[in-house]
């Protein structure tokens, strides 16, 4: 028997004025011999914090499922079941601060010595051993994205090339794919917009919304679809809408700057706008498919960001360097669990946002993590590690992992990589692959 339903190509786009924009995955795009076996892609997402956490505050005293999660972890509470945490484990050595990030994906860093600016190489990075596996006929293959760049940093590069700062993510052994740290260029970059930054600005000033512009052809799209499709677009045109609204505010708001006095060092929540619209255009590129892998540096080591919004104006940097002194450790320790509850947006996002007979939640790996653990005295030792998801049945959740002591975290990227069925035999010291 053949089973001739209609149904939209899986990359069906609705266009006008310009715009191309890709669409979700819908029930409508899969075949109706292949609705019962339709299987959802692996999405895998790497977020980096710089400097670390303090071990006491961050790693679970007890290792298995009945673990009390300590107060920088405590915002993730609510997605437990989702949730893997691994101590114990050790990075490699290397620059102070350049080293921490730069080896974090690769477990090599800098390949060469301090003092040779003429080289930048280093090793393909496991999220793009991953985007060859899973990438598909996804319109970006990976999304490399941050908050930051060398223009907050203090102090120097270590004797390295500054690249090694703005970047956690290699296509391969000499090709760095540094950090977008503008949410309207990632913007363009995921639903088009070409020209040079003045044609996009003029553009962006006198142009419809995105959604607007494609109204006329969604309504006739939505005539087709289902009940549930038409949810499932409703939704993701109001997350496009949200980020626009939010790119727009951004955009007004540097205009007003741009006319003003210097500001202090930490404005008032723009760092927490940046962070949002960041995580949200992720959580887009997941929703539409445009790209199932992404890295995000959510700042770099040596950075001089404030966190004045959360009661904390002296920059990260220096607040990292507590001196053990009980109220450095407890600043130390307010920047990183406000950091674990953004991430905890996002994971919320992803769990509320249907994939196929689950959730983005179930269908991803979020991996976040550091280069370092007590950032006071640069400690590579038990830095904090944790997995996020379940991918599509590739991980378990509610576990947390005590490793061999300083076992490498070459061993979690192979794990990581063995995931997808990516042919990676070392990253850097690795020794083995850690059971996930």
């Amino acid at each position: 028997m053949f089973i001739t339903r209609k149904h939209l190509p899986r990359r069906t786009f609705l266009r006008g004025m310009g715009t191309a924009m890709a669409l979700p995955m819908l029930d409508a795009m899969v075949p109706a011999f292949a609705q019962s076996s339709a299987r959802t892609p692996f999405r895998f997402g790497a977020i980096y914090m710089p400097h670390g956490a303090y071990p006491s505050e961050w790693h679970p005293d007890q290792t298995g499922s009945d673990f009390e999660l300590k107060p920088n972890m405590v915002p993730l509470e609510p997605y437990r079941e989702h949730l893997v945490t691994i101590s114990r484990m050790k990075a490699p050595d290397g620059s102070v601060h350049l080293g921490a990030s730069a080896q974090w994906l690769n477990g090599v860093g800098p390949v060469g010595e301090a003092g040779d600016y003429s080289r930048i190489e280093s090793k393909k990075t496991v999220d793009q051993y991953i985007a060859d596996v899973v990438a598909g006929d996804t319109p970006l293959r990976s999304l490399e994205v941050g908050t930051e760049d060398m223009g907050t940093s203090a102090g120097a590069c270590d004797g390295f090339p500054c690249v090694f700062f703005n970047t956690i993510s290699w296509l391969d052994d000499t090709s760095p794919l540094p950090v977008a740290i503008n949410p309207q260029v990632t913007f363009e970059r995921m639903f088009g917009d070409p020209g040079t930054p003045e044609q996009r600005l003029a553009r962006l000033r006198q142009k419809q919304s995105m959604v607007d512009s494609v109204v006329n052809e969604t309504k006739r799209l939505q005539r087709t679809l289902g009940a549930a499709d038409n949810v499932l677009l409703d939704e993701y045109l109001t997350n496009v809408r949200r980020v626009e609204q939010q790119l727009e505010r951004m955009d007004a708001r540097a205009d007003t700057l741009a006319e003003a006095p210097d500001a202090p060092i930490g404005v008032p929540d723009q760092f927490d706008e940046h962070l949002t619209v960041t995580y949200d255009l992720m959580h887009l590129a997941f929703q539409g498919d445009i790209s199932r892998v992404f890295s995000y540096m959510i700042g770099h080591e040596a950075s001089g960001r404030s966190y004045a919004h959360i009661g904390i104006p002296e920059p990260h940097h220096p607040i990292s360097h507590h001196g053990d002194k009980p109220e450095g450790i407890e600043k130390y320790s307010k920047i990183v669990t406000y950091q674990i509850a953004k991430l905890a947006e996002f994971i919320d996002k992803l769990q509320s946002t249907p994939d196929g007979d689950g959730t983005l939640l179930d269908s991803s790996v979020i991996y976040w993590g550091s280069g370092m653990s007590n950032a006071n005295v640069h400690d590579r030792h038990n830095a904090p590690a944790i997995l996020l998801g379940s991918g599509n049945g590739r991980l378990k959740g509610n576990r947390h992992i005590a490793a061999r002591d300083k076992e490498p975290t070459g061993n979690l990227l192979l794990a990581l990589a063995d995931m997808v069925g990516a042919e990676v035999q070392s990253f850097g010291e690795s020794t083995g692959r850690i059971e996930i």
